[in-house]
Protein backbone atom coordinates (compact mmCIF):
# COMPACT_ATOMS: atom_id res chain seq x y z
CA UNK A 1 0.00 0.00 0.00
CA UNK A 2 1.62 3.16 -1.02
CA UNK A 3 1.69 6.28 1.33
CA UNK A 4 -0.02 9.35 1.33
CA UNK A 5 2.82 11.17 0.26
CA UNK A 6 3.35 9.05 -2.52
CA UNK A 7 -0.51 8.48 -3.60
CA UNK A 8 -0.77 12.88 -3.74
CA UNK A 9 2.54 12.40 -5.67
CA UNK A 10 1.20 10.31 -8.29
CA UNK A 11 -2.33 12.35 -8.40
CA UNK A 12 -0.32 15.07 -9.09
CA UNK A 13 2.23 13.79 -11.72
CA UNK A 14 -0.23 11.04 -13.59
CA UNK A 15 -3.24 11.02 -15.43
CA UNK A 16 -5.35 8.12 -17.26
CA UNK A 17 -8.41 9.70 -18.16
CA UNK A 18 -11.73 7.53 -18.46
CA UNK A 19 -14.78 9.52 -19.71
CA UNK A 20 -17.89 9.57 -21.69
CA UNK A 21 -17.48 11.90 -24.58
CA UNK A 22 -14.69 12.80 -27.28
CA UNK A 23 -14.60 14.94 -29.81
CA UNK A 24 -10.84 15.05 -31.53
CA UNK A 25 -9.56 18.38 -32.04
CA UNK A 26 -6.50 19.01 -34.58
CA UNK A 27 -3.66 17.11 -34.08
CA UNK A 28 -5.11 13.38 -33.02
CA UNK A 29 -3.76 10.43 -34.88
CA UNK A 30 -6.06 7.55 -34.81
CA UNK A 31 -5.05 3.97 -33.95
CA UNK A 32 -6.60 1.00 -33.17
CA UNK A 33 -6.05 -2.29 -31.22
CA UNK A 34 -4.99 -5.41 -33.32
CA UNK A 35 -8.19 -7.46 -31.40
CA UNK A 36 -10.51 -6.81 -33.37
CA UNK A 37 -14.18 -6.06 -31.22
CA UNK A 38 -16.17 -9.33 -30.53
CA UNK A 39 -19.77 -9.73 -29.20
CA UNK A 40 -20.15 -11.04 -26.00
CA UNK A 41 -24.04 -12.33 -25.10
CA UNK A 42 -25.57 -11.63 -21.75
CA UNK A 43 -26.98 -15.74 -21.77
CA UNK A 44 -23.27 -16.79 -22.50
CA UNK A 45 -21.44 -14.87 -19.53
CA UNK A 46 -21.17 -13.61 -15.75
CA UNK A 47 -22.85 -10.55 -16.32
CA UNK A 48 -25.38 -10.98 -13.28
CA UNK A 49 -21.96 -11.25 -10.73
CA UNK A 50 -20.74 -7.92 -12.58
CA UNK A 51 -24.11 -6.47 -12.40
CA UNK A 52 -24.06 -7.28 -8.84
CA UNK A 53 -20.75 -6.32 -7.75
CA UNK A 54 -21.23 -3.02 -9.44
CA UNK A 55 -24.39 -1.92 -6.97
CA UNK A 56 -22.25 -3.21 -4.30
CA UNK A 57 -19.73 -0.91 -5.07
CA UNK A 58 -21.67 1.94 -5.90
CA UNK A 59 -23.36 1.69 -2.81
CA UNK A 60 -20.87 1.66 -0.65
CA UNK A 61 -19.24 4.96 -1.92
CA UNK A 62 -22.72 6.68 -1.50
CA UNK A 63 -24.12 5.21 1.76
CA UNK A 64 -20.66 6.45 3.96
CA UNK A 65 -21.50 10.25 2.74
CA UNK A 66 -24.43 13.04 3.51
CA UNK A 67 -26.82 15.02 1.97
CA UNK A 68 -27.68 14.67 -1.67
CA UNK A 69 -25.10 12.52 -3.65
CA UNK A 70 -25.49 10.64 -7.22
CA UNK A 71 -23.01 8.20 -8.76
CA UNK A 72 -22.96 6.66 -12.51
CA UNK A 73 -22.47 2.55 -11.15
CA UNK A 74 -21.94 1.13 -14.58
CA UNK A 75 -19.34 3.95 -15.92
CA UNK A 76 -17.21 3.44 -12.45
CA UNK A 77 -17.13 0.05 -12.83
CA UNK A 78 -16.52 0.07 -16.27
CA UNK A 79 -13.66 2.64 -16.05
CA UNK A 80 -12.09 0.40 -13.17
CA UNK A 81 -12.21 -2.88 -14.93
CA UNK A 82 -10.74 -0.90 -18.37
CA UNK A 83 -8.54 0.13 -15.54
CA UNK A 84 -8.00 -3.59 -14.63
CA UNK A 85 -6.71 -4.72 -18.11
CA UNK A 86 -3.49 -3.41 -17.19
CA UNK A 87 -2.91 -4.03 -13.35
CA UNK A 88 -0.59 -6.14 -12.15
CA UNK A 89 -0.04 -7.89 -8.53
CA UNK A 90 -2.10 -6.93 -5.61
CA UNK A 91 -3.96 -4.22 -7.84
CA UNK A 92 -5.15 -7.30 -10.28
CA UNK A 93 -5.95 -9.24 -6.68
CA UNK A 94 -8.12 -6.45 -5.51
CA UNK A 95 -9.73 -6.03 -8.78
CA UNK A 96 -10.79 -10.15 -9.00
CA UNK A 97 -11.94 -9.81 -5.48
CA UNK A 98 -14.31 -6.85 -5.54
CA UNK A 99 -15.73 -7.98 -8.71
CA UNK A 100 -15.84 -11.91 -7.66
CA UNK A 101 -14.58 -12.08 -11.70
CA UNK A 102 -11.09 -11.97 -12.79
CA UNK A 103 -9.24 -12.27 -16.78
CA UNK A 104 -11.31 -13.12 -19.62
CA UNK A 105 -14.49 -13.87 -17.34
CA UNK A 106 -14.78 -10.05 -15.96
CA UNK A 107 -14.25 -8.23 -19.50
CA UNK A 108 -16.52 -10.82 -21.18
CA UNK A 109 -19.72 -9.81 -18.40
CA UNK A 110 -18.92 -6.15 -18.22
CA UNK A 111 -18.80 -5.92 -22.28
CA UNK A 112 -21.94 -7.91 -22.62
CA UNK A 113 -23.61 -5.52 -20.09
CA UNK A 114 -22.22 -2.75 -22.10
CA UNK A 115 -23.03 -4.24 -25.35
CA UNK A 116 -26.71 -5.23 -24.11
CA UNK A 117 -27.80 -1.39 -24.57
CA UNK A 118 -26.69 -0.99 -27.35
CA UNK A 119 -30.00 -0.81 -29.23
CA UNK A 120 -30.91 2.58 -27.66
CA UNK A 121 -27.59 4.05 -28.66
CA UNK A 122 -27.50 7.40 -31.07
CA UNK A 123 -25.64 10.49 -30.10
CA UNK A 124 -28.41 13.87 -30.19
CA UNK A 125 -25.51 17.04 -30.36
CA UNK A 126 -27.95 18.93 -27.06
CA UNK A 127 -30.81 17.55 -25.00
CA UNK A 128 -33.27 19.19 -23.24
CA UNK A 129 -33.23 18.40 -19.43
CA UNK A 130 -36.71 18.57 -18.35
CA UNK A 131 -37.75 17.60 -22.25
CA UNK A 132 -36.06 14.19 -23.19
CA UNK A 133 -36.51 13.13 -26.77
CA UNK A 134 -39.03 10.86 -28.21
CA UNK A 135 -36.97 7.80 -28.55
CA UNK A 136 -34.81 6.61 -25.52
CA UNK A 137 -30.83 7.34 -25.75
CA UNK A 138 -28.53 5.77 -24.00
CA UNK A 139 -25.02 6.43 -25.47
CA UNK A 140 -22.02 4.74 -24.17
CA UNK A 141 -18.40 5.87 -25.31
CA UNK A 142 -15.12 5.13 -24.47
CA UNK A 143 -11.32 6.01 -25.84
CA UNK A 144 -7.44 5.69 -24.99
CA UNK A 145 -5.79 9.47 -25.34
CA UNK A 146 -1.54 8.56 -25.48
CA UNK A 147 0.16 11.89 -24.64
CA UNK A 148 3.46 12.33 -26.77
CA UNK A 149 5.19 9.32 -27.55
CA UNK A 150 4.43 7.41 -24.14
CA UNK A 151 5.32 3.47 -24.82
CA UNK A 152 1.29 1.71 -24.08
CA UNK A 153 1.82 -1.74 -24.48
CA UNK A 154 -0.09 -3.23 -27.25
CA UNK A 155 -1.74 -6.00 -25.22
CA UNK A 156 -3.20 -3.28 -23.25
CA UNK A 157 -4.68 -1.38 -26.26
CA UNK A 158 -5.63 -4.94 -27.92
CA UNK A 159 -7.79 -5.99 -24.49
CA UNK A 160 -9.10 -2.35 -24.78
CA UNK A 161 -10.65 -2.77 -28.75
CA UNK A 162 -11.43 -6.76 -28.42
CA UNK A 163 -13.80 -6.10 -25.31
CA UNK A 164 -14.87 -2.75 -25.34
CA UNK A 165 -14.34 -1.27 -29.10
CA UNK A 166 -12.36 1.59 -27.51
CA UNK A 167 -10.90 3.56 -29.97
CA UNK A 168 -7.21 5.25 -29.48
CA UNK A 169 -5.44 8.56 -30.36
CA UNK A 170 -1.98 9.73 -29.83
CA UNK A 171 -2.44 13.66 -28.95
CA UNK A 172 0.47 16.12 -28.29
CA UNK A 173 0.22 17.58 -24.56
CA UNK A 174 -0.38 20.98 -25.59
CA UNK A 175 -3.63 19.71 -27.14
CA UNK A 176 -4.49 16.77 -24.64
CA UNK A 177 -6.85 19.27 -22.66
CA UNK A 178 -8.72 20.38 -25.61
CA UNK A 179 -9.08 16.65 -26.86
CA UNK A 180 -10.69 15.82 -23.63
CA UNK A 181 -12.90 18.60 -23.11
CA UNK A 182 -14.26 18.52 -26.51
CA UNK A 183 -15.06 14.34 -25.89
CA UNK A 184 -16.49 15.13 -22.96
CA UNK A 185 -19.22 17.82 -24.76
CA UNK A 186 -19.45 15.61 -27.52
CA UNK A 187 -20.66 12.02 -25.67
CA UNK A 188 -22.38 13.71 -23.07
CA UNK A 189 -24.61 16.23 -25.76
CA UNK A 190 -22.95 19.11 -24.01
CA UNK A 191 -24.19 18.15 -20.36
CA UNK A 192 -20.65 17.96 -19.11
CA UNK A 193 -18.75 20.42 -20.44
CA UNK A 194 -15.11 20.07 -19.92
CA UNK A 195 -12.66 16.84 -18.48
CA UNK A 196 -11.75 17.33 -15.11
CA UNK A 197 -8.20 15.48 -15.60
CA UNK A 198 -5.37 17.82 -14.97
CA UNK A 199 -2.41 17.74 -17.37
CA UNK A 200 0.93 17.04 -15.35
CA UNK A 201 4.04 16.44 -16.91
CA UNK A 202 4.36 12.72 -16.41
CA UNK A 203 0.85 12.03 -17.72
CA UNK A 204 0.98 9.28 -19.94
CA UNK A 205 -2.21 8.16 -21.25
CA UNK A 206 -6.08 9.30 -21.03
CA UNK A 207 -8.74 6.21 -20.99
CA UNK A 208 -12.03 8.45 -21.50
CA UNK A 209 -15.83 6.66 -20.51
CA UNK A 210 -18.43 8.04 -20.69
CA UNK A 211 -22.96 7.06 -20.46
CA UNK A 212 -25.84 9.52 -21.80
CA UNK A 213 -29.21 8.93 -21.20
CA UNK A 214 -32.68 10.35 -21.80
CA UNK A 215 -35.57 8.73 -21.51
CA UNK A 216 -39.32 9.45 -21.31
CA UNK A 217 -41.37 7.96 -18.84
CA UNK A 218 -44.07 5.45 -20.00
CA UNK A 219 -46.82 7.48 -18.09
CA UNK A 220 -46.07 10.83 -17.90
CA UNK A 221 -46.63 12.92 -14.76
CA UNK A 222 -49.62 15.43 -15.60
CA UNK A 223 -49.47 16.90 -12.76
CA UNK A 224 -47.13 19.44 -11.03
CA UNK A 225 -47.75 21.00 -7.34
CA UNK A 226 -45.52 21.66 -4.18
CA UNK A 227 -45.49 18.45 -2.38
CA UNK A 228 -44.60 18.06 1.45
CA UNK A 229 -41.03 16.97 2.21
CA UNK A 230 -39.01 16.49 5.49
CA UNK A 231 -35.04 16.66 5.10
CA UNK A 232 -32.94 14.58 7.73
CA UNK A 233 -32.96 16.37 11.29
CA UNK A 234 -35.00 19.61 9.53
CA UNK A 235 -38.49 21.07 9.59
CA UNK A 236 -40.88 19.72 7.11
CA UNK A 237 -41.34 22.22 4.17
CA UNK A 238 -42.85 21.91 0.91
CA UNK A 239 -40.68 21.33 -2.42
CA UNK A 240 -41.27 21.61 -6.16
CA UNK A 241 -43.28 17.89 -7.10
CA UNK A 242 -44.93 15.97 -9.72
CA UNK A 243 -47.42 13.33 -9.17
CA UNK A 244 -49.56 11.07 -11.58
CA UNK A 245 -51.20 7.48 -11.15
CA UNK A 246 -49.38 4.90 -12.88
CA UNK A 247 -49.08 1.26 -14.26
CA UNK A 248 -45.88 -0.13 -11.97
CA UNK A 249 -44.76 -2.44 -10.02
CA UNK A 250 -45.16 -2.09 -6.10
CA UNK A 251 -43.51 -3.66 -3.15
CA UNK A 252 -42.30 -3.11 -0.01
CA UNK A 253 -41.16 -4.70 3.12
CA UNK A 254 -40.92 -3.70 6.98
CA UNK A 255 -37.33 -1.70 6.14
CA UNK A 256 -38.54 0.01 2.61
CA UNK A 257 -41.66 1.11 0.27
CA UNK A 258 -40.46 1.06 -3.50
CA UNK A 259 -42.36 0.77 -6.48
CA UNK A 260 -40.87 0.89 -10.61
CA UNK A 261 -41.62 3.27 -12.64
CA UNK A 262 -40.86 2.39 -16.38
CA UNK A 263 -39.48 4.34 -19.58
CA UNK A 264 -40.13 0.56 -22.08
CA UNK A 265 -40.86 -2.89 -21.03
CA UNK A 266 -36.62 -2.94 -20.37
CA UNK A 267 -35.21 0.40 -18.92
CA UNK A 268 -37.08 1.64 -15.65
CA UNK A 269 -36.40 4.10 -12.29
CA UNK A 270 -37.04 2.31 -9.14
CA UNK A 271 -37.95 4.72 -6.26
CA UNK A 272 -36.97 3.54 -3.16
CA UNK A 273 -38.41 4.86 0.20
CA UNK A 274 -36.84 3.75 3.60
CA UNK A 275 -39.01 2.74 6.49
CA UNK A 276 -40.21 4.27 9.43
CA UNK A 277 -37.20 5.89 11.53
CA UNK A 278 -35.07 4.00 8.84
CA UNK A 279 -32.25 6.47 7.23
CA UNK A 280 -30.89 5.96 3.29
CA UNK A 281 -27.50 5.37 5.12
CA UNK A 282 -29.00 2.19 7.06
CA UNK A 283 -29.81 0.45 3.88
CA UNK A 284 -27.55 -1.76 2.73
CA UNK A 285 -26.58 -3.68 -0.66
CA UNK A 286 -28.59 -7.07 0.72
CA UNK A 287 -31.69 -3.99 0.85
CA UNK A 288 -31.50 -3.20 -2.96
CA UNK A 289 -31.04 -7.02 -3.89
CA UNK A 290 -34.51 -7.60 -2.17
CA UNK A 291 -36.04 -4.57 -3.66
CA UNK A 292 -35.12 -5.79 -7.33
CA UNK A 293 -36.31 -9.32 -6.06
CA UNK A 294 -39.70 -8.13 -4.62
CA UNK A 295 -40.43 -5.24 -7.58
CA UNK A 296 -39.23 -8.56 -10.37
CA UNK A 297 -42.16 -10.63 -8.62
CA UNK A 298 -44.19 -8.08 -8.24
CA UNK A 299 -47.43 -7.51 -10.70
CA UNK A 300 -48.41 -4.14 -12.49
CA UNK A 301 -50.79 -2.23 -10.19
CA UNK A 302 -51.90 1.18 -10.45
CA UNK A 303 -49.64 3.68 -8.17
CA UNK A 304 -50.23 6.56 -7.10
CA UNK A 305 -46.69 8.37 -7.29
CA UNK A 306 -46.06 11.54 -5.13
CA UNK A 307 -42.57 12.43 -5.88
CA UNK A 308 -40.34 15.65 -5.91
CA UNK A 309 -38.72 16.61 -8.81
CA UNK A 310 -34.61 16.84 -9.00
CA UNK A 311 -32.09 18.73 -10.25
CA UNK A 312 -28.84 17.20 -8.92
CA UNK A 313 -25.14 17.39 -10.34
CA UNK A 314 -22.08 16.31 -8.42
CA UNK A 315 -18.06 15.66 -8.94
CA UNK A 316 -16.42 13.12 -7.10
CA UNK A 317 -12.95 12.33 -6.08
CA UNK A 318 -13.24 8.96 -6.41
CA UNK A 319 -9.31 7.53 -5.93
CA UNK A 320 -9.28 7.52 -2.12
CA UNK A 321 -12.91 5.45 -1.49
CA UNK A 322 -12.20 3.79 -4.11
CA UNK A 323 -9.21 1.73 -2.34
CA UNK A 324 -11.01 1.90 0.64
CA UNK A 325 -13.94 -0.32 -0.67
CA UNK A 326 -11.24 -2.15 -1.79
CA UNK A 327 -9.84 -1.64 -4.96
CA UNK A 328 -5.83 -0.81 -4.97
CA UNK A 329 -5.09 0.17 -8.76
CA UNK A 330 -1.71 1.26 -7.80
CA UNK A 331 -0.02 -1.25 -9.97
CA UNK A 332 -0.65 -0.64 -13.04
CA UNK A 333 2.84 -1.47 -14.94
CA UNK A 334 0.62 -3.07 -17.29
CA UNK A 335 -0.48 -0.13 -19.29
CA UNK A 336 3.03 1.34 -18.91
CA UNK A 337 6.40 0.91 -17.23
CA UNK A 338 5.98 2.02 -13.85
CA UNK A 339 2.54 2.81 -14.03
CA UNK A 340 0.33 4.02 -11.33
CA UNK A 341 -3.33 5.26 -10.54
CA UNK A 342 -3.27 8.84 -9.57
CA UNK A 343 -6.74 10.33 -10.23
CA UNK A 344 -10.06 8.94 -10.36
CA UNK A 345 -12.93 11.29 -10.98
CA UNK A 346 -16.60 11.25 -11.65
CA UNK A 347 -19.17 13.79 -12.90
CA UNK A 348 -22.51 13.06 -12.92
CA UNK A 349 -25.64 14.95 -14.00
CA UNK A 350 -29.16 13.50 -13.23
CA UNK A 351 -32.85 15.51 -13.71
CA UNK A 352 -35.93 13.57 -13.31
CA UNK A 353 -39.16 15.63 -14.59
CA UNK A 354 -42.62 14.89 -15.15
CA UNK A 355 -41.47 14.22 -18.46
CA UNK A 356 -38.97 11.54 -17.64
CA UNK A 357 -35.11 11.31 -17.18
CA UNK A 358 -32.04 12.89 -18.06
CA UNK A 359 -28.24 12.31 -17.11
CA UNK A 360 -24.91 12.14 -18.27
CA UNK A 361 -21.72 10.89 -16.49
CA UNK A 362 -18.18 10.91 -17.07
CA UNK A 363 -15.67 8.82 -15.55
CA UNK A 364 -11.93 9.73 -15.40
CA UNK A 365 -8.82 8.35 -14.24
CA UNK A 366 -5.27 9.38 -14.71
CA UNK A 367 -2.13 7.06 -14.98
CA UNK A 368 1.39 7.95 -15.11
CA UNK A 369 4.57 7.03 -13.54
CA UNK A 370 5.76 7.90 -10.08
CA UNK A 371 7.65 11.24 -9.13
CA UNK A 372 10.98 11.30 -7.24
CA UNK A 373 10.70 11.46 -3.35
CA UNK A 374 10.77 14.49 -1.45
CA UNK A 375 11.50 14.63 2.76
CA UNK A 376 8.91 17.56 2.85
CA UNK A 377 6.66 19.01 0.95
CA UNK A 378 5.40 22.98 1.02
CA UNK A 379 1.59 23.95 -1.18
CA UNK A 380 1.27 28.11 -1.29
CA UNK A 381 -2.29 28.15 -1.00
CA UNK A 382 -3.09 31.23 1.56
CA UNK A 383 -1.51 34.79 1.07
CA UNK A 384 2.38 34.37 1.82
CA UNK A 385 5.65 36.36 1.97
CA UNK A 386 8.18 36.47 -0.46
CA UNK A 387 12.01 38.05 0.34
CA UNK A 388 15.09 38.36 -1.64
CA UNK A 389 18.49 38.98 -0.01
CA UNK A 390 21.58 38.75 0.36
CA UNK A 391 22.89 35.23 2.56
CA UNK A 392 26.30 36.78 3.40
CA UNK A 393 24.51 39.76 5.05
CA UNK A 394 20.99 39.19 5.16
CA UNK A 395 20.26 42.64 3.44
CA UNK A 396 16.73 42.24 1.88
CA UNK A 397 16.64 43.43 -1.47
CA UNK A 398 12.58 42.76 -1.93
CA UNK A 399 10.42 42.00 1.01
CA UNK A 400 6.71 41.23 -0.49
CA UNK A 401 3.37 40.03 1.26
CA UNK A 402 0.81 38.37 -1.41
CA UNK A 403 -2.55 38.14 0.20
CA UNK A 404 -4.22 37.72 -3.58
CA UNK A 405 -1.41 36.78 -6.07
CA UNK A 406 -4.09 37.34 -8.83
CA UNK A 407 -5.43 40.82 -8.04
CA UNK A 408 -3.96 43.29 -10.44
CA UNK A 409 -0.78 45.85 -9.73
CA UNK A 410 -1.37 49.13 -9.21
Amino acid sequence: MPSRRQVLTAASLSALTLAVASCAPPRADELRGTQPPEEFPLDTVSAPTAAAATESLAWTLLAGKTGNRVLGPSSLMSALVMLGEGAAGASAASLDSTVGLAGDERSAAVAALRQSLAGYDSLPSSLDKKYPPEDIVVHQASQVVILDDAAVRQQYLDRLTRFYDSGVERVPRDDAKANLDAWARKHTAGLIEKSAIEITPNLQLVLQDAVLFAARWRTPFSSQWPVPFTPAGSEPKEVPGMAEIIPARFAESGRWTAVRLPYDDTLVMDVILPGPGITPAELAPDDLVAVSAGLAEAAEILVSVVMPESDQKQTWDLLEPVREAGIDLSDLSGIIDGGTLGQLVQQVTLTVSPKGTVGAVLTEGAVGTGAPAYDAEIRVDRPYVMRVLDTRTGWPIFLAVLEDPSAPSE
